[in-house]
């Protein structure tokens, strides 16, 4: 932790980024934009504040509902991402940019099957091959 923050424990700071989101965005949402709002903020080791583990959880149970795949599966798969992600930015905001931006489109969240066993396979591990 920063020396600003090194005689606090991790949930005060958490929410006090979150208040400070609340205060700069919260206003101009819901008067501009006619919606609500909901500070996400994460530490760059993969932490997440109180409403940031809220919005991911339910959105996690909304995908495993359309895609009808296990939650489990789907939450694990939306951690692992944003863990890559923050891993990605830290670095680039340390060394920068190197290189070509990537071309390669993302998918979309339809198209990704968040169970790791393939399908006609549950449970009978006799007939993988490798």
């Amino acid at each position: 932790n920063a020396d600003s923050y090194k005689d606090r424990d991790i949930k005060s700071v958490y929410t006090q980024h979150e208040n400070i989101k609340r205060k700069n965005y919260e206003q101009r949402v819901i008067q501009v934009e006619k919606c609500s709002f909901m500070p996400l903020v994460y530490s760059t080791s993969g932490g997440m504040a109180p409403q940031a583990m809220v919005f991911h959880n339910r959105l996690a149970e909304l995908i495993a509902e359309k895609t009808n795949e296990e939650y489990r599966d789907v939450i694990s798969t939306m951690r692992t991402k944003l863990s890559f992600a923050l891993l990605k930015s830290v670095l680039i905001s340390v060394r920068g940019y190197r290189g070509k931006a990537s071309r390669v489109p993302e998918l979309p969240v339809s198209a990704i099957s968040f169970n790791l066993i393939p399908d006609g396979l549950s449970g009978d591990s006799s007939r993988l091959q490798f």
